[in-house]
């Protein structure tokens, strides 16, 4: 068994999911919960991303990739006899955390390409794929969209490399801001469950009749009138107390970067 700082990885990922491996268990109708349990990734390769794309990972993403190489976590649900994958939690190993370019698509079945997306952009506020802004992908969002650590440009030669949030591009080519930081997006990420398309619920377009009604029978909580993204934009995320990470956990003395077998956390 291999051992990060003081606990042993079932502890950390125990601590970094806040218990929600436990509480999907309790859920009827969910199963098969998995958890792709990683080693950490090495030191090296977090220096030698930040030297190739000439910025630096904010501290709890370096913290974050110091103690596991990505994220994963999946699950179904049973309704009406079939079972249906729902839950996907992601965020990209190291090696995956490329950089967004001006790209054309292969098929017409591809999202826009990144190009025509910068010719729509005309929000300075927002990300934009020009060369002054760098912009790399968390999640796929399953196709859905992408989900995006973003390094606004502050000026004509400067880059907001201290602090890059974190934002949804949506197939219509808009931009939504979804945290401020990467902490705060995983606190969202793990408050939602990974449920279908929850990231939509912070944007104008809301979920679809599917994803809400998925989220009606698994998690009817985040429906209610004080969850709703409309009253409070990004919600006070704070006052989850049961969703607060400690800085703690990030800590690893393990310094391999190869991935851990998959082991089924149930």
């Amino acid at each position: 068994m291999a051992y990060i700082g003081d606990s042993t990885v079932d502890d950390f990922y125990e601590n970094l999911t806040l218990g929600l491996i436990k509480l999907l268990e309790k859920i009827p109708g969910v199963q098969d919960v998995e958890l792709e349990k990683r080693l950490p990734c090495d030191r090296m390769l977090i220096s030698s991303w930040e030297q190739r794309h000439s910025c630096t990972l904010p501290e709890d993403m370096r913290q974050f990739y110091a103690s596991t190489d990505g994220f994963k976590l999946i699950w179904n649900y049973e309704y009406a006899g079939e079972v249906l994958p729902v839950g996907n939690l992601r965020i990209n190993s190291m090696m995956e955390l490329q950089r967004l370019a001006g790209v054309k698509p292969q098929s017409d079945n591809e999202l826009p390409s990144l190009l025509d997306i910068e010719l729509c952009n005309t929000d300075p506020s927002c990300p934009s794929f020009g060369t002054k802004c760098k912009i790399f992908e968390l999640d796929p969002c399953q196709n859905i969209g992408k989900v995006c650590l973003a390094y606004l440009e502050r000026g004509e030669h400067e880059l907001r490399h201290e602090d890059p949030k974190i934002w949804l591009l949506d197939r219509s080519h808009e931009w939504h801001l979804l945290a401020d930081s990467f902490s705060q997006y995983f606190r969202m990420m793990l408050y939602h469950q990974g449920l279908p398309q929850w990231q939509f619920r912070f944007t104008p377009m809301g979920l679809t009749p599917w994803a809400e009604q998925m989220m009606t029978m698994i998690a009817p909580h985040l429906l209610m009138p004080e969850s709703n993204p409309n009253e409070s934009k990004f919600l006070n995320w704070k006052q989850f107390t049961n969703n607060t990470i400690d800085p703690a956990v990030f800590k690893t003395t393990n310094k391999s970067s190869k991935p851990a077998k998959q082991s089924d956390s149930k």
